[in-house]
């Protein structure tokens, strides 16, 4: 887990060099990597990662490399949230100087939601900073209702932010946790089992009827779709706390109107369940 100063540490540095950057709310990746003077290379590597850092010690430059093999294709999202994270590690100064004098291994960054090291943990939190910068992704959040037309939150409210910063839906979603408008929780399943959470900061703190690296609730919406030879739920639909929580018998907010719509992402085979209240 990163430290909060920390956090602020790496906010501040990747919105510094976006703000520098960009284009309405689109981040110049490219641009910041010339300016840098360090060479993309998109290529095929298999397996081998979906990113890394060289520095190549005879030159003395860095280079990033790009996987095109395992869909890091050049602006796609996917492509560009590797892209963001490469660049975290050549901005972040214990990165790049680690790496520089032999301090640090070149190491493959992979995406991979469920075990990562602390430097990988922050190479991701810069890319989700330099993507989608604080001020600019709170304002467009507020705004997208009214650009819209539609005053009622829902999954279209992520997937529409995700478009406008051209970032990947799970990195949006996080992103929307930690600095959105709405309060949220959102549980990221794969083959009925729990992989990870996130919740904003005034989402109750409930118990869970749930663990992660379980099987997720079956009379919630996702639950459903597993246990009904996946036939996908799409609508927004109401429930109950219960269906996913055990909430205080003394808490009010569980008298809320709670509702949960999934997002199906058929690329990679998971499912994301978000929760919000009316």
């Amino acid at each position: 887990m990163i430290q909060a100063g920390r956090k602020m540490q790496i906010s501040k540095l990747a919105e510094y060099v976006a703000n520098e950057f960009s284009d309405k709310n689109l981040t110049l990746l490219d641009e910041i990597a010339k300016f840098e003077s360090v060479p993309i290379h998109y290529d095929n590597y298999e397996d081998a990662f979906d990113g890394m850092l060289l520095y190549d010690t005879d030159n003395k430059d860095f280079h990033i490399h790009i996987n095109i093999d395992n869909g890091n294709n050049q602006n796609s999202k996917r492509g560009r949230f590797t892209l963001a994270h490469e660049l975290g590690h050549f901005f972040l100064d214990e990165h790049r100087l680690g790496l520089k004098y032999g301090l640090l291994e070149p190491h493959a960054s992979f995406h991979n939601i469920n075990h990562k090291t602390l430097i990988e943990l922050e190479a991701d939190y810069f890319a989700s900073c330099l993507l989608m910068p604080k001020d600019k992704f709170k304002n467009f959040s507020a705004e997208y209702k009214r650009i819209t037309g539609n005053r009622k939150f829902s999954i279209d409210t992520i997937l529409g932010l995700s478009e406008s910063f051209q970032a990947s839906v799970l990195s949006t979603l996080i992103r929307f946790g930690e600095v959105g408008t709405h309060e949220v929780f959102a549980v990221v399943s794969k083959d009925n089992i729990a992989q990870w959470f996130v919740k904003s900061v005034d989402f109750p703190n409930w118990k869970f009827k749930f663990k992660i690296g379980d099987i997720i609730p079956q009379t919630s919406v996702a639950g459903e779709y597993y246990t009904m030879e996946n036939r996908k739920f799409t609508s927004i639909e109401s429930l109950s706390a219960d269906d996913w929580f055990n909430p205080p018998a003394d808490d009010n907010r569980a008298n809320r109107q709670m509702y949960e719509q999934c997002y199906y992402s058929d690329s990679y085979g998971y499912v994301i369940s978000l929760i919000w209240f009316d």
